[in-house]
C-alpha cells in the first residue's frame, strides 16, 4: 500500500513540472541561476606603519645679514651725471653710515733725500813755483747726499656742516750725511795742492794760520719737523674729476749742524798748522698759513691718480745761527766764533707731489680703506742760513741764504671709520 502511495505521489509531482516546463516554454523566459553572484571581498585594511623617531640635528639656522640699502652712487668715486645736480657742488668726501661725523687716521713711510745749495766744503788750489800761489783747475768738494727713511703720522674728522673735513699731520724725517776727500790731484806743472776752506775758517787773520788743508771730513746733520692743520671739502668737477682746494697753518721746526775737520798740509809762515774743527749751526721755528690745492683722477676699478700742490708763508725766527773754530793753530791755542742771535724773518715753502692711488668701501659701506704711492718734492727757501753768516763773516758781505731740498717717495695708507 505505502508503495502504490508512493507511485502515486510521484506521478503528480512529474505532472506538476512538466505543467510547469510547458508553461515557461510557451510564454519564451529563462531559467532563473541557480547560485547567485559572489559578493565582491572588500579590500584589506593597510597594515599601520608609524615613521621610525628621527632625532633633528643641534645646526641653528645662520643669522640673516640685512640686504646693503641702495645709493644712487658710492661718494668718493666715479658718478653720473643723473644722481647730482648741476647747481650744486657734490661732496667727495668718503660717505659711511650711519653716524655723519666719520673719523680717519693715516701712516706715511717716506724715503727722501735732502740736499742744501751753499754746501760748497772746500775748493781745491794748486801750488806753482814762485812767490805766490795760484788757483787754476780748481774743482769744489760739496757736502754729499743721501737718501733717508722718515714717517707721518695724521688724524681727519668728516663734518657734518656742509662736507667739511678737517686734518692734523705731523712730519718727522733726519739726515746725517759724510763727506770726505784726501790731497785733490796736482794739475801739470803744480809743485803741490791742497783744500783751501770757502770762508768756514772764519777768516782768522792770523799771521801762522794756513787755511789749507790736504785732507778734509765734514759731517752734515738735519732735523726736521713739520706740523700742517687744514680744513677741505672735496667735490666733483665732472663724474671722474674729484677736487679738494685745502687752507690751514704749518708750524715747522728745522735744525743743522755741519762739522768740518781738517788735517794740515803746510804753513806759509814755517810754523806748524794744527788740528781745525769748525762747526757751524742753524735753528729756527717758523709758523704761518698754508694753502693748496688736490686732485683726484679716477681711472675705475678704485684706481686713481692723484696731484697735490701747496705753499705756505711762516713768520721764522732763527734762535741760533752761529759758528766756532777749534785748536787753529799749535802756537796759539784758542778759538774763534760769531753768531746771530733771534734773526726774524719771513720764508715761503712750496710742496708738490704726483702718484697713484687705490681704495675701496668694505662691511656695506661702514669703513673705508686707502693706499697711496706718490713722489714728492719740497723747497724751503732761502733756508741755508750757515752759508749766510760765513759770508759775512769772512767778506763782510751778506749773501742770499740758499735753498734747502727735499725730494723722494711716500706710501700712505689711511682707514676711514
Amino acid at each position: 500500500m505505502n508503495r502504490i502511495t508512493k507511485l502515486i505521489a510521484a506521478s503528480i509531482c512529474l505532472l506538476s513540472i512538466s505543467f510547469v516546463y510547458g508553461q515557461d516554454s510557451m510564454s519564451g523566459s529563462s531559467c532563473a541561476p541557480a547560485c547567485p553572484p559572489k559578493e565582491c571581498p572588500k579590500p584589506c585594511a593597510p597594515k599601520p606603519c608609524p615613521p621610525k623617531p628621527c632625532p633633528p640635528k643641534p645646526c641653528p639656522p645662520k643669522p640673516c645679514k640685512p640686504p646693503c640699502p641702495p645709493v644712487c652712487f658710492e661718494r668718493g668715486y666715479p658718478d653720473t651725471n643723473c644722481c647730482i645736480p648741476s647747481a650744486y657742488n657734490q661732496p667727495a668726501d668718503y660717505e659711511l653710515s650711519p653716524c655723519p661725523w666719520n673719523f680717519w687716521v693715516d701712516a706715511s713711510f717716506t724715503y727722501w733725500l735732502a740736499y742744501e745749495e751753499g754746501l760748497d766744503i772746500a775748493q781745491s788750489v794748486a801750488v806753482f813755483p814762485g812767490p805766490q800761489e795760484v788757483f787754476n783747475n780748481s774743482t769744489f768738494l760739496f757736502q754729499e747726499t743721501e737718501w733717508k727713511p722718515g714717517f707721518k703720522v695724521g688724524l681727519g674728522l668728516d663734518l657734518d656742516h656742509d662736507h667739511w673735513s678737517g686734518l692734523v699731520e705731523y712730519t718727522w724725517f733726519r739726515s746725517r750725511t759724510t763727506t770726505t776727500a784726501g790731497v785733490p790731484a796736482i794739475p801739470a806743472g803744480a809743485t803741490d795742492a791742497a783744500w783751501y776752506f770757502n770762508g768756514w775758517d772764519l777768516d782768522q787773520g792770523s799771521s801762522t794760520f794756513d787755511p789749507e788743508a790736504s785732507h778734509i771730513s765734514s759731517v752734515w746733520r738735519l732735523r726736521m719737523d713739520l706740523l700742517d692743520a687744514a680744513l677741505t671739502r672735496p667735490y666733483y668737477q665732472g663724474t671722474h674729476l674729484i677736487v679738494a682746494p685745502f687752507g690751514g697753518l704749518r708750524a715747522a721746526w728745522i735744525r743743522q749742524n755741519l762739522r768740518i775737520e781738517s788735517t794740515p798740509f803746510s804753513s806759509t809762515q814755517g810754523a806748524a798748522t794744527a788740528h781745525a774743527v769748525f762747526h757751524n749751526r742753524s735753528y729756527s721755528w717758523a709758523v704761518g698759513p698754508r694753502g693748496g690745492f688736490q686732485g683726484e683722477w679716477h681711472l675705475g676699478w678704485g684706481f686713481r691718480v692723484e696731484g697735490d700742490v701747496a705753499g705756505s708763508i711762516a713768520f721764522t725766527r732763527y734762535t741760533t745761527v752761529a759758528a766756532r773754530a777749534d785748536s787753529l793753530e799749535v802756537a796759539v791755542d784758542h778759538e774763534a766764533s760769531s753768531r746771530y742771535t733771534d734773526y726774524n724773518t719771513l720764508r715761503f715753502n712750496n710742496d708738490m707731489s704726483i702718484g697713484l692711488g687705490w681704495g675701496d668701501y668694505f662691511d656695506c659701506r661702514n669703513y673705508h680703506f686707502d693706499l697711496l704711492l706718490t713722489y714728492d718734492f719740497q723747497i724751503f727757501w732761502n733756508h741755508n742760513m750757515m752759508r749766510q753768516h760765513a759770508d759775512d763773516t769772512t767778506s763782510g758781505v751778506g749773501a742770499a741764504a740758499s735753498n734747502l731740498y727735499l725730494q723722494g717717495l711716500t706710501a700712505r695708507a689711511q682707514f676711514d671709520f
